[in-house]
Protein backbone atom coordinates (compact mmCIF):
# COMPACT_ATOMS: atom_id res chain seq x y z
CA UNK A 1 0.00 0.00 0.00
CA UNK A 2 1.31 3.42 -0.81
CA UNK A 3 2.10 5.74 2.04
CA UNK A 4 -0.31 8.36 0.67
CA UNK A 5 -3.19 5.85 0.52
CA UNK A 6 -2.40 4.66 4.03
CA UNK A 7 -2.37 8.25 5.29
CA UNK A 8 -5.74 8.99 3.62
CA UNK A 9 -7.19 5.79 5.08
CA UNK A 10 -6.08 6.77 8.59
CA UNK A 11 -7.53 10.27 8.23
CA UNK A 12 -10.81 8.75 7.03
CA UNK A 13 -10.87 6.20 9.86
CA UNK A 14 -10.20 8.88 12.47
CA UNK A 15 -13.64 10.32 11.73
CA UNK A 16 -15.23 7.13 13.05
CA UNK A 17 -13.79 7.66 16.51
CA UNK A 18 -13.27 11.41 16.71
CA UNK A 19 -15.42 14.47 16.29
CA UNK A 20 -12.67 15.99 14.16
CA UNK A 21 -10.59 14.22 11.52
CA UNK A 22 -6.84 13.99 11.88
CA UNK A 23 -5.23 16.93 10.10
CA UNK A 24 -3.01 16.40 7.05
CA UNK A 25 0.17 16.67 9.12
CA UNK A 26 -0.83 14.17 11.82
CA UNK A 27 1.90 11.82 10.64
CA UNK A 28 4.57 14.32 11.73
CA UNK A 29 3.28 14.47 15.32
CA UNK A 30 4.79 12.72 18.29
CA UNK A 31 2.89 9.78 19.75
CA UNK A 32 2.00 11.91 22.78
CA UNK A 33 0.54 14.69 20.63
CA UNK A 34 -1.47 12.21 18.55
CA UNK A 35 -2.82 10.45 21.63
CA UNK A 36 -3.73 13.76 23.27
CA UNK A 37 -5.56 14.87 20.10
CA UNK A 38 -7.57 11.65 20.23
CA UNK A 39 -8.46 12.12 23.88
CA UNK A 40 -9.44 15.75 23.26
CA UNK A 41 -11.59 15.02 20.19
CA UNK A 42 -13.08 11.56 20.79
CA UNK A 43 -16.78 10.98 20.35
CA UNK A 44 -18.83 11.37 23.51
CA UNK A 45 -19.39 7.60 24.00
CA UNK A 46 -15.61 7.15 23.94
CA UNK A 47 -14.80 9.91 26.42
CA UNK A 48 -12.29 8.72 28.98
CA UNK A 49 -10.72 6.25 26.55
CA UNK A 50 -6.96 6.01 26.47
CA UNK A 51 -5.41 7.95 23.58
CA UNK A 52 -3.09 5.08 22.65
CA UNK A 53 -6.09 2.73 22.39
CA UNK A 54 -7.93 5.21 20.18
CA UNK A 55 -4.93 5.57 17.86
CA UNK A 56 -4.63 1.79 17.62
CA UNK A 57 -8.32 1.38 16.79
CA UNK A 58 -8.14 4.10 14.14
CA UNK A 59 -5.17 2.38 12.48
CA UNK A 60 -6.91 -1.01 12.74
CA UNK A 61 -10.01 0.33 11.00
CA UNK A 62 -7.92 1.98 8.28
CA UNK A 63 -6.06 -1.28 7.64
CA UNK A 64 -9.25 -3.37 7.66
CA UNK A 65 -11.04 -1.13 5.19
CA UNK A 66 -8.05 -1.11 2.81
CA UNK A 67 -7.86 -4.92 2.98
CA UNK A 68 -11.59 -5.15 2.20
CA UNK A 69 -11.22 -2.80 -0.76
CA UNK A 70 -8.28 -4.77 -2.10
CA UNK A 71 -10.18 -8.06 -1.86
CA UNK A 72 -13.17 -6.56 -3.65
CA UNK A 73 -10.95 -5.48 -6.54
CA UNK A 74 -9.92 -9.10 -7.23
Amino acid sequence: MSEEKEKRDVIWASGHFLGEYFPEDFDTWTDDKLEQFCEDHCWEPLEGSDGAWLVEEIYNLAWSVREYINVQKK
